[in-house]
């Protein structure tokens, strides 16, 4: 089973190999087997969730997760 993917960063349009779209190299996605924890959304030590992005996305993006503001 191909769990890796290419993706457009400006239109989203997904292929099955590398390459440009919209003058912008592709950026790959490896979003791994079911039940990899690379598909599930990070979640922090009080089990609050980072960001409701998948891992491999996040990954794929090199970003870490936005940290939500802290209450008050």
């Amino acid at each position: 089973m191909n769990t890796i993917f290419y993706i457009c960063p400006i239109c989203f349009e997904v292929y099955e190999t590398g390459g440009e779209c919209h003058g912008h190299v592709r950026v790959c996605c490896d979003v791994g087997e079911p039940g990899d924890e690379r598909r599930k959304p990070e979640i922090n030590g009080g089990g609050r969730l980072k960001s409701r992005a998948p891992r491999w996305f996040l990954e794929a993006i090199s970003r870490p997760p936005v940290q939500p503001p802290t209450s008050r």
